[in-house]
């Protein structure tokens, strides 16, 4: 065990291969790059560390459905633009108050 923060190397690892194979699964499975989906898993788990023991055992279906929404990264829009996750929910609750209700 190397001490840096108190990190455990081996299982660190162990871990890092963990999310690769989820994300390569989860990737193939929705049609965008399993590289894309890690990063989303590691900032969801990095925001919300009690769901990194069920994310790693079980795989994203035990997340919310909008974790990938719900992380601690920003990420390029397809416009290009630089996003955080808070932005992307407050500019989708306000859309939504500005649509017209039926």
């Amino acid at each position: 065990m190397n001490d840096l923060y108190g990190i455990d190397f081996a299982q660190a690892e162990l871990v890092i291969a963990r999310i690769a194979e989820i994300a390569t699964a989860v990737g193939w499975q929705a049609g965008v790059g399993g590289m894309e989906t890690a990063g989303s898993i590691v900032s969801y788990l990095a925001k919300h560390p009690r769901d990194i023991e069920p994310c790693l055992r079980f795989g994203v279906m035990e997340l919310p459905a909008d974790w990938h929404e719900r992380g601690a990264l920003t990420w390029h829009r397809q416009d290009g633009k630089v996003v955080s996750p808070e932005w992307v929910r407050r500019a989708r609750t306000i859309k939504q108050l500005a649509e017209p209700k039926p």
